[in-house]
C-alpha cells in the first residue's frame, strides 16, 4: 500500500499560509481522498440569493433546447457573477488542485424542475483519454442555492474514485455501486476535481433546483497562438487536417447569451474524437 501524501507536500509557502488562514486544511483532506468538498464561505452565503435569482432571471430568457432550464455566458451579464467566481476559500482550493494562474474555463447556471432524469455518471476530464495524469486538469464547483438532498436531485459522487484515473465504466455507470448524495444547505460550494466520478439524482420534489456551476482549468490547457482571423474562406483549399488543427469543428468557445449552452452537435463531435465512435 502506497504512503499517504502530506497535506501540505508541494505547496508554497504562500499557498500553505492562505489554507491556515482560511481553515482549509480539513478541506484539503477530503480533496486529497475523497475527490470532492463542501466550502462554508461568509461571502458565499452573503450572495447566495442574488446568484439564485441572477440564475434563474438569465435561465428564463435562453431559447431553443435550454429555454427556462439553463443560462450560459454569464460573466458579463450580472454583477455578482465576478463576485461568485473570486470567492476567496473557492480560489485558495483551486490552487492547490490546479496550481497557481487557474482560469475561468466556464460558468453556466441550472434550473432543474420535476419530473427529470439524473445525469449519467462521469469525470468531468471528458476531453481527456485515459490514463488522466497524475495531477489534476481542472475542478468544478457548484453553488447551492437550495437544500441539495437525493430527492430534491443533489449530485451524486463515487467518493475516492479520482484515484483511478480513468472515467467510469460501464457497469459502474449502470450500477452507481458506492454512490452518495452530496447533501448541502444554501450558501455551500461543492468543489470537486476533475477526476471523481459523479452525477446527479432526479429531482423528486416540487419547485426548483438552482446551480451555478463553476468550472477552473489549468493555465497550459490552451493554444499559444491565436488563429481566428484566419476564416473558413482561408481554409477550403487547404488539407482537411487543418480545422482539426485548429480546433474549428469543436464545442469549446460555442457558448452564446441566447442558446445558454454549448452546440450540442459540436460537442458529440469533440466527445467522439477524443474516445471514438464507441465513447469510452
Amino acid at each position: 500500500m502506497q504512503p499517504t501524501p502530506s497535506l501540505d507536500a508541494g505547496l508554497s509557502a504562500e499557498l500553505r499560509e492562505r489554507l491556515e488562514a482560511l481553515d482549509l486544511w480539513q478541506n484539503v483532506r477530503e480533496l486529497r481522498d475523497n475527490g470532492y468538498t463542501i466550502i462554508q464561505d461568509p461571502v458565499a452565503h452573503a450572495l447566495t440569493d442574488r446568484v439564485r435569482t441572477a440564475v434563474q432571471r438569465l435561465a428564463a430568457v435562453s431559447e431553443g433546447r435550454n429555454a427556462g432550464r439553463r443560462a450560459g455566458l454569464l460573466l458579463g451579464r450580472d454583477a455578482v457573477f465576478p463576485e461568485a467566481v473570486t470567492v476567496p476559500k473557492l480560489l485558495a482550493l483551486v490552487e492547490y488542485l490546479l496550481g497557481r494562474g487557474a482560469l475561468l474555463s466556464q460558468l453556466i447556471g441550472t434550473v432543474r424542475r420535476a419530473p427529470i432524469e439524473g445525469l449519467a455518471l462521469h469525470a468531468d476530464n471528458s476531453w481527456f483519454p485515459a490514463p488522466f495524469p497524475s495531477w489534476e486538469i481542472m475542478c468544478t464547483a457548484c453553488w447551492v442555492t437550495d437544500d441539495f438532498t437525493r430527492e430534491n436531485g443533489a449530485t451524486l459522487i463515487i467518493p475516492g474514485t479520482h484515484k483511478h484515473k480513468h472515467h467510469p465504466p460501464r457497469e459502474v455507470r449502470e450500477s452507481l455501486d458506492g454512490a452518495i448524495a452530496i447533501e448541502a444547505p444554501p450558501g455551500s460550494i461543492a468543489l470537486w476535481d476533475g477526476s471523481v466520478w459523479h452525477g446527479s439524482y432526479p429531482r423528486q420534489t416540487d419547485g426548483e433546483r438552482v446551480v451555478l456551476h463553476m468550472t477552473y482549468t489549468r493555465i497550459g490547457m490552451q493554444p499559444i497562438d491565436d488563429y481566428s482571423h484566419l476564416d473558413d474562406a482561408w481554409l477550403a483549399d487547404k488539407d482537411p487536417q487543418l480545422r482539426g488543427l485548429l480546433g474549428r469543428d469543436l464545442f469549446f468557445h460555442s457558448t452564446t447569451e441566447r442558446n445558454g449552452s454549448t452546440d450540442f452537435d459540436l460537442l458529440m463531435n469533440t466527445y467522439r474524437l477524443v474516445h471514438g465512435p464507441q465513447g469510452y
